[in-house]
């Protein structure tokens, strides 16, 4: 869910009041735009964001639709969480390799060989043998390792669009990680309603692929050139790529953190649902909290915010710890909805403040490689979070799950703070102790 990733911050700017020069005098200049609008018309990045969507849009109904398909061939969920695993590790593993290769060649090669593989790869898994396992595994992990980086690509180019076109442009994108997590699984239910899970992971890859391919030929993707490193003009491999910046090594910390409590509440809001109504109530409830990251995404793409974006960040994170403890003090299904609503709310503007800080702290050549690894270690804490989630509400109850959030939102807000310096500068190749 992308409520995992619920960090962002603003850029300021200064509004400049006009000068009065009389009726006569006053230029006929129009009102400006909306800042969402202004991005969402921009001639440039118009096309890379419509087909970043439609590679996107079946992100999540991928990973369920892997589930169904297994399960409804006679297959245990043992063996479909060996599948679910195989996949989500071949994406948290090998993107950001991917992720560096797009660096160093250029986005338009690697989207034209990921959209061609990744597609390949789900279609050899539905049409693969049902019975062998190992076959049915590396076809996943394939796919995973080759699932096509549009978020890396597209948020790479938001962040060298301009100030002011960056926020708008990295808001759209943390309104459409709640978008995607609350359209996957519709879209996942209307084909099955005309189809089979097998149909949604052919569906899913030729999405993914048409969006790659597609975005691969805009024209600002083509104008994307890799800049080779002092290093690798000189031959030499960086093994560290992006890593080797310290500030965005210690964002990675308090990103992780923040994954491990939204995996946390992908384990104890469920919970929470099914002891105080029914189980169906709990796509709802989800829904509830990703409308209200839609709507603080859309909040924060028109608003300036007169604070520098590593304070903001950490005012976000601090939110977000004070709608945890709304949702610790909820008492039925109703009061939980309304507490997740606002925690939505906030998270998604801290998630835009995240990119922007992600982009701030990365190597002016390794930007997709970064973002990659930001999505990376919200996976890693996601899953981590949903052990721990499990294990807490198994030992105690489910209220102790939504304290340990509370717990860890403290704990990465007091990180991010003590922190916040290293996020205020750039760092291109700062040496990791």
């Amino acid at each position: 869910m992308s409520q995992s990733t619920a960090l962002k911050t603003p850029i300021t700017d200064e509004t400049v009041e006009p000068l009065e020069t009389g009726p006569d005098t006053t230029p006929n200049t129009p009102p400006a735009k909306n800042a969402l609008v202004a991005a969402l018309q921009d001639q440039t990045m118009r096309s890379p964001l419509f087909w970043s969507i439609i590679g996107r849009s079946p992100i999540y109904m991928v990973a369920i639709a892997l589930v169904v398909s297994t399960t409804s061939r006679g297959s245990t969920y043992l063996s479909a969480g060996l599948l679910l695993a195989g996949y989500t590790l071949g994406v948290a593993l090998v993107a950001p390799f991917v992720a560096r290769r797009v660096d160093r060649y250029g986005q338009s090669s690697v989207l034209l060989i990921t959209g061609i593989v990744y597609p390949l790869a789900l279609i050899g898994f539905v049409y693969t043998d049902h019975g062998s396992l190992t076959t049915q595994l590396a076809c996943v992990v394939v796919a995973g390792a080759t699932n096509p980086p549009l978020s890396g690509c597209i948020r790479s180019l938001w962040s060298t669009s301009g100030s002011t076109m960056e926020r708008a442009g990295l808001s759209i994108e943390a309104v459409l990680g709640e978008v995607f997590s609350i359209g996957g699984p519709l879209l996942l239910s209307a084909v099955l309603f005309w189809g089979s899970a097998d149909t949604a992971l052919i569906l899913g890859g030729l999405l993914a692929g048409v969006g790659a391919i597609g975005f691969a030929t805009t024209r600002a993707s083509r104008a994307t050139q890799a800049t080779p490193t002092q290093r690798e003009a000189t031959g030499e491999r960086d093994p560290l790529g992006a890593l080797r910046s310290a500030g965005l090594v210690r964002l990675l910390f308090v990103l992780a953190t923040c994954g491990v409590a939204a995996g946390v509440y992908n384990v104890a809001v469920p919970a929470f649902v099914t002891a105080h109504g029914s189980a169906q109530d709990i796509g709802l409830i989800f829904g509830v909290w990703g409308i209200g990251g839609i709507i603080g995404g859309v909040w924060y793409g028109n608003h300036t915010l007169r604070q520098p974006a590593e304070r903001a960040f950490v005012i976000g994170l601090l939110a977000m710890g004070a709608c945890a403890t709304l949702v610790l003090l909820a008492w039925d299904n109703w009061s939980l909805g309304a507490a997740l609503f606002l925690l939505g709310a906030t998270g998604a503007p801290a998630t835009a403040i995240s990119y922007q800080l992600v982009a701030r702290t990365a190597r002016a050549d390794y930007v997709t490689e970064a973002f990659t690894w930001a999505i990376t270690v919200s996976l890693a804490g996601s899953a981590l979070g949903a052990q721990l989630g499990g294990l807490v509400i198994n030992a105690s109850d489910t209220w102790a799950a939504l304290l340990a959030v509370v717990v860890i939102m403290v704990a990465g807000a007091a990180g991010a703070y003590v922190m916040q310096h290293r996020f205020a500068d750039t760092t291109e190749a700062a040496p990791i102790s």
